[in-house]
């Protein structure tokens, strides 16, 4: 990807030039990457909001309910409940209740009142925010028809955890899509709604349904969202350097680098929004570009309502052993906290969202 000074306003530029994007037109963005605390940026962290895809939709659901207390929705596309794969019967491995009872139902479907019981438990330890906090919260869930990797099943639990965790029926919205596959889903964007990879078949996992999802998610979680007129974003996404928050990337299993889209507005000293936009599993950099980024649509939505979108990046070269599919953390490959505040993955997102409103 090559960030073309054409595509960006004087402001937009100057802003992140500033923040170590120099000689925008020259460089390839691998060679330019910016720093998120050198934006300088007026964000408001308690309007925060995340979603996510797959493991991403699983990572976004964990986020939101360890850190209740600053997020103040989530969209779970294609997800299931929190803390999923750490609660079986018999005390089997995270990653075995993930494919058979958090994804596919061959172990039966989550147990909801253990999952509670097991979130209060973390919320006694301190682990994550009190769960009281997800009363205010608004929840948008999605699962196609079609989706053979995450069941209906499965998704459902998402919607009994969260109403037995107090959402109120008002702040929850569940969309089921006919024909939808395993994907995020767009308007305009990707293969055929129903398109299932075979085994070995490349896929970026975004598929065109004509349904602007982002679009839902952000309306969802913001009631006061702006329809944006434009067909196109008006700035490109930019490289941010994840160094500083993921520390050893065969420890965290996270790339060195992330994307991120700031709006004319934010650059310009807006008070804004964020959100936190994760990536399925096989939808990283490395495999895809940035198209989980600039094609899933959430930049045009942003433009016009203040909301600057932070696409944090998984490595797939990181951890070849234990996540060779290049998933976010919600099954245990980073180690037994995965799911609560001091999790790797979870503290680098969540210090990432402080440089971003320089702040800790």
């Amino acid at each position: 990807m090559t960030i073309s000074a054409k595509t960006m306003s004087a402001r937009t530029i100057s802003v992140l030039a500033g923040a170590g994007l120099l000689a925008l037109a020259a460089q390839p963005a691998q060679a330019a990457e910016l720093s998120l605390a050198k934006l300088n940026l007026n964000i408001d962290l308690s309007q925060t909001t995340v979603s996510g895809i797959s493991s991403g939709a699983y990572m976004a659901g964990q986020f939101q309910v360890a850190y209740s207390g600053m997020v103040k929705g989530v969209g779970i596309v294609a997800g299931g409940p929190y803390d999923c794969a750490e609660v079986s019967p018999g005390g089997l491995a995270p990653a075995i209740v993930a494919l058979q009872r958090c994804m596919a139902t061959s172990l039966g479907a989550p147990d909801v009142p253990a999952l509670i019981a097991n979130a209060q438990a973390r919320e006694k330890a301190k682990d994550i925010d009190p769960l009281a906090n997800l009363a205010q919260s608004r929840v948008y869930l999605f699962n196609g028809d079609n989706d053979k990797t995450v069941t209906r099943p499965v998704a459902d639990a998402t919607e009994q955890f969260y109403k037995a965790a107090g959402v109120p029926d008002a702040n929850f919205k569940y969309v089921k899509l006919p024909q939808a596959a395993h994907a995020y889903i767009t308007d305009g964007y990707g293969a055929a709604c129903d398109f299932i990879p075979k085994d070995g078949q490349k896929s970026e996992y975004i598929n065109n349904c004509q349904y602007d999802q982002a679009g839902d998610v952000l309306k969802h979680l913001y009631p006061d969202t702006k329809t944006p007129n434009a067909a196109e974003a008006a700035n490109k996404v930019a490289l941010f350097d994840q160094t500083p928050f993921v520390g050893d990337t065969s420890r965290t299993g996270m790339a060195t680098s992330g994307y991120v889209y700031v709006p004319d507005s934010c650059a310009a000293g807006q008070s804004c929004k964020v959100h936190v936009a994760f990536h399925g599993c096989q939808m990283t950099a490395n495999l895809i570009g940035d198209h989980f980024a600039t094609k899933t649509d959430y930049n045009r939505w942003a433009d016009v309502n203040n909301i600057v979108v932070l696409y944090p990046q998984i490595d797939s070269t990181a951890k070849p052993t234990s996540n060779p599919k290049a998933c976010w953390d919600w099954f245990g490959y980073t180690g037994y906290d995965f799911a609560r505040k001091s999790g790797f993955q979870m503290v680098a997102v969540r210090n990432m969202l402080g440089a971003l409103a320089n702040a800790q």
